[in-house]
């Protein structure tokens, strides 16, 4: 099967599964799941959470909520119910399987519906956006019936002169954008880095017009750098030396987010060989191996293992594991992302592989699933999701494990919800 086709029947399997439930004015009643609410408090044993026109109207233990006569209950006993996750970099449209090249409406749907099986329920897409996206914005998508919610950054700022980089905002700002990104990195040596006149400029002009801006950087000095003239996001790890006291503290003093997006250094090497992950039955599911068989040629396995950016990411690789332990401990927000919607960087699936990583990394489950919720819609200034509280939307998984006792657990899915409306996917 190809990827073509595979990725159509994709869609319509998606698509018709089932037919999501409006809750329009209906109140219903999620009764008896452990619910982790996404704050940071104790999970509530017993939990009710009622739910009208896509927002949580109450959520407490079944003692505290009274059920209102006339509600729709729906059982989840010995379930858990967890926040819908959210990428705070992805990139959305552009692939189909491990090819590029296909943006269009119907790709973006198709690629956001992939990430709300997968249990990412909200992705902020930094880059490569374009006007067929506009639409589908959250702020515009604000009850997404079978997808993920969707932010968009528009094109990645570039040019050689203030001048040119304006002219990359001005498109982006008319087009109708969320966030502007610039990426300031030489790729190891082999392309032109954007200049402190040039992204001093960017910053100043994309606050301006009232957008946090995010940025692509490797290095530890160019980070200082962004830092100091005023970048609001690390939208990567620092991976080519260990932070140091002076990166903290900017960081702290600038309330600045870390997004450590681990896999994509991942993606740079395990290609190199055959993948572990490609017979696992949590990728088999979305990916097959018509999908995958590319990636399995022996001459590209061997160009892949030996270039300059496998060696060198993966050797750098755990300089940015130790970084990420490094800035969570000193209490940085870190927000979830992975640089997922690239060729090989598989959507869904590698922010389930990322949840792991970060695991490896030393951080907690529970500091990983604060991460994936509530800090990443706090660092990206997100409303309405993250959290499960009231006036919130109704975006959560429900988990048949439990998360906090292991991040595997968080592949547990048995149902997704956006706004209310129950998402089925078979696997």
């Amino acid at each position: 099967m190809n990827s073509t086709r595979l990725f159509l029947m994709l869609a319509v399997a998606l698509a018709s599964c089932e037919t999501p439930k409006e809750t329009g004015g209906v109140l219903v009643a999620f009764t008896g799941a452990s619910i982790i609410d996404g704050t940071g408090a104790t999970a509530l044993q017993d939990g009710v959470m009622l739910v009208r026109d896509g927002r949580i109207e109450a959520v407490g233990s079944r003692d505290d909520i009274e059920i209102p006569e006339g509600a729709e209950t729906v059982d989840l006993a010995g379930r858990f119910i967890i926040p819908g996750l959210i990428n705070a970099h992805g990139h959305v449209g552009d692939v189909k399987g491990i090819e590029s090249g296909h943006y269009s409406r119907e790709n973006v749907i198709d690629n956001l519906r992939i990430y709300a099986a997968y249990g990412i329920t909200t992705v902020v897409s930094l880059g490569g956006d374009r006007r067929e996206s506009v639409p589908l914005r959250a702020v515009v998508d604000s009850l997404p019936a079978n997808h993920a919610r969707l932010y968009i950054a528009g094109a990645v700022i570039t040019g050689s002169t203030p001048a040119e980089a304006l002219q990359v905002i001005d498109s982006n700002h008319h087009m109708g954008v969320d966030f502007m990104k610039i990426r300031v990195d030489d790729n190891l040596g082999t392309a032109t880095k954007m200049t402190e006149e040039v992204f001093q400029a960017v910053i100043s002009r994309s606050h301006d017009l009232g957008y946090r801006i995010a940025t692509h950087m490797y290095y530890l000095d160019d980070a200082r750098k962004l830092l100091k003239a005023g970048a609001d996001l690390m939208a990567h790890s620092v991976r080519d030396q260990p932070v140091d006291n002076e990166f903290i503290e900017l960081m702290k003093a600038r309330k600045v987010c870390y997004c450590p997006t681990l896999t994509r250094e991942l993606s740079t090497f395990v290609y190199g060989d055959t993948a572990d992950f490609f017979t696992d039955p949590f990728f088999t599911w979305m990916y097959d191996s018509a999908t995958i068989q590319p990636l399995f040629d022996p001459a590209r396995q061997a160009q892949v293992s030996s270039g300059k950016a496998a060696r060198t990411y993966k050797q750098q690789l755990p300089t940015a594991m130790a970084n990420l332990k490094t800035v969570s401990d000193s209490g940085i927000p870190i927000a979830f992302g992975t640089d997922s919607g690239v060729p090989t960087r598989f959507i869904g699936y590698f922010e389930h592989v990322e949840l792991q990583m970060m695991a490896e990394a030393g951080l907690s489950p529970t500091e990983i699933l604060l991460s994936a919720t509530r800090d990443a819609a706090t660092c990206m200034g997100l409303a309405g999701v993250g959290t499960l509280v009231p006036g919130n939307w109704a975006d959560f998984v429900v988990l048949t494990s439990n998360p906090l006792e292991s991040v595997r657990n968080f592949r547990a899915i048995e149902a997704v919800f956006i706004g209310g409306n129950k998402l089925n996917v078979a696997r």
